[in-house]
């Protein structure tokens, strides 16, 4: 009988010290400490066989986007297409802004489409465009707390001999093509 009753002691005290020894070990969950946006920006060069791009017709696009200081940065559109991976680490409210540079002169007659539309693609255009990074340094897709993505349509038309007055209208409003919010 005390043999049995020391045996379990024994065990009692085995099972303790193996339960408690499980939480000093533990690790704490990873937090979210960032996340990454690839913006890209595509001007396709006509809509159709019958109406041509806009913006093709600039001298020069450029695209500002906020960094992760909150601070604008420019970049030029090279062949109708822009592409850039930020990180974040807090967070923001952010943009893709268009600067068009106007020709100094536009040849009606030589235009190839009798009607022109503002056509551009932006991404990213939903909240599984991002990538959201741990303090462990994964990354994985997902959306964060609060994240909300505007397309801002900025639809012009214009027929053929019009074309130079929209270039003008456009160039001066250097227009938001994409608006993003995000905590986290």
């Amino acid at each position: 009988m005390t043999l049995a009753a020391v045996l379990c002691c024994a065990m009692t005290t085995a099972v303790f010290t193996a339960c408690g020894g499980d939480d000093n070990n533990s690790t704490p969950e990873p937090k979210i400490v960032g996340c990454e946006v690839n913006y890209s920006l595509n001007f396709p060069k006509e809509k159709d066989a019958n109406t041509g791009n806009l913006y093709a017709l600039y001298t020069k696009i450029e695209v500002g986007y906020i960094d992760d200081n909150g601070t604008e940065q420019r970049e030029e559109v090279i062949n109708g297409k822009w592409s850039k991976t930020v990180t974040y680490t807090k967070s923001t409210s952010g943009y893709l802004k268009l600067y068009l540079t106007v020709p100094e002169s536009i040849d009606i007659e030589s235009l190839t489409y009798d009607e022109y539309v503002s056509l551009v693609n932006a991404t990213p255009d939903k909240p599984s465009d991002i990538a959201v990074i741990l303090s462990d340094n994964t990354k994985y897709p997902g959306s964060l707390t609060n994240f909300k993505i505007f397309n801002n349509d900025i639809q012009t038309h214009a027929k053929k001999n019009h074309v130079e007055a929209y270039l003008k209208a456009l160039s001066k409003q250097s227009p938001a093509v994409l608006t993003i919010n995000f905590t986290m």
